[in-house]
């Protein structure tokens, strides 16, 4: 009596809509940031109101908050951590850090523990404070030879991962400080260190050698390595000055800012480029600035339309990119893939729904159930449950519903994951429950 997922279909499509996500990028040198669709598209600058109405005269780190749609950023000249609405409005100095001799630079957010980190180069720490600013916390001293510049959580495993500004190193420690770790050497000039835990990659640039990096982290097991170690991976190379750095994962693309310090020697200077993940496609220049420093991604689509700019390259091939076309050959159409918030050009079963068996309201006895992710900011899309005893005839519509919600929990970017039980429980016959995807004008 186990029910199972016999498809998951789509039965309409639509084309266009407003963007509603994209990318966030800081401008040092004119100190603005600014907000883009995936593509580079629509590109414009925030004005900022409230507490103060100017972003710094020294932007540096940048990170997006999509839960509560705040914008947090350092500005190295007047020492302060700042936040806003992502539309600008709402400004508010978190915190200033007194006595002179600092250097905030990259910050980045634990939304589970409410906790906002940041780097201070010149004081040579690592420190943390509430999303409020308050209760400032050294978490790591001594943190690298030059002072610690870019830095990254994976708060799954409890973990902290760090560069050295003007040398070659990475680290990692546990997120209290504890069990510091060396993981390589070599760079020139460690920049946009990232991690992808679930991939098991670890991404990085290195700033003076024009390069981006990725290793995974099984090399890391057995204690330091270098550059030249076999495992380390060159995505992008012949670049200009790259510096700030951030991973898109359910698309596979890699998001980098230039500030073009050496500009005109390389490629996508003063500019906020993509590529993706393996490297596999030449990078594309989304937009140019007068010194892009950072950058940070709002991963939410409202629209088909939105999602394929987020997913394909500009130039791909109109027939690869419409809602019923399946480029990767998995057997999901695009706009299935777009529900399910998952890679079009690259197969994945980790996100298709599930079946299971969940207690209901009779004791003693399980429901037919279906986990699966929903896109809830999308305004095209529609999940329907239906179940069937014989995969002929199946009962169920958005009107009718034979199923009722048991559990939702947020996964991020618009995305959530819904549990969903029948209302009859299973019985000596097989039971089946499918994921029916609309997606409407």
């Amino acid at each position: 009596m186990r029910p199972i997922i016999p498809c998951v279909c789509c039965v309409a499509w639509l084309a266009g809509s407003a963007l509603a996500g994209g990318v966030y990028w800081s401008d040092r040198n004119p100190g603005r940031l600014l907000f883009m669709g995936f593509d580079g598209s629509n590109a414009r600058a925030l004005t900022v109101t409230g507490a103060v109405t100017s972003l710094g005269t020294n932007v540096r780190g940048l990170a997006v908050d999509t839960v509560s749609n705040r914008l947090y950023w350092a500005d190295n000249q007047s020492d302060r951590l700042l936040r806003a609405h992502l539309d600008g409005t709402g400004s508010l100095v978190l915190h200033t850090i007194s006595g002179g001799n600092s250097f905030p630079a990259d910050v980045r957010l634990d939304l589970a523990a409410g906790h906002l980190y940041w780097c201070d180069r010149d004081r040579n720490r690592i420190q943390r404070s509430n999303l409020d600013g308050g209760q400032v916390t050294d978490v790591i001293t001594n943190a690298a030879p030059t002072g610690p510049y870019f830095l990254d959580l994976d708060t799954a495993a409890g973990k902290i991962y760090w560069g050295d500004f003007d040398g070659g190193a990475i680290f990692r420690a546990n997120l209290d400080g504890s069990a510091r770790e060396t993981l390589l050497t070599g760079n020139n000039r460690t920049r946009g260190v990232r991690v992808d835990p679930l991939g098991g990659m670890l991404y990085w640039i290195n700033r003076d050698d024009a390069k981006v990096h990725r290793c995974p982290l099984a090399a890391f097991t057995n204690g330091t390595i270098t550059l030249a170690h076999p495992a380390v991976q060159t995505l992008y190379t012949g670049l200009d000055t790259p510096h700030g750095l951030e991973l898109d994962l359910p698309a596979r693309k890699i998001y980098w800012a230039d500030t073009g310090g050496n500009a005109g020697i390389g490629a996508g200077d003063k500019a906020v480029s993509r590529g993706d993940l393996d490297g596999a496609t030449p990078m594309e220049i989304l937009a140019t600035g007068s010194e892009p420093w950072d950058v940070d991604l709002d991963r939410r689509c409202a629209s088909y339309a939105e999602w394929r700019t987020r997913c394909f390259r500009r130039d791909a091939v109109p027939d690869t990119t419409t809602p019923t076309a399946d480029p990767d050959g998995d057997g999901l159409i695009n706009a299935v893939e777009y529900a399910l918030d998952a890679p079009p050009l690259h197969p994945d079963s980790s996100v298709l729904p599930r079946g299971l068996l969940v207690p209901g309201p009779l004791p003693d006895t399980l429901y037919p159930a279906v986990s699966f992710r929903r896109r809830a900011t999308a305004n095209d899309l529609g999940y329907e449950i239906q179940v069937s005893t014989n995969l002929v005839d199946w009962t169920g519509s958005v009107a009718d519903p034979p199923a009722v919600a048991v559990a939702t929990r947020p996964l991020g970017d618009g995305m959530e994951e819904v549990t969903v039980r029948a209302l009859a429980p299973a019985s000596s016959h097989a039971t089946f429950i499918r994921v029916n995807v609309i997606f409407t004008p």
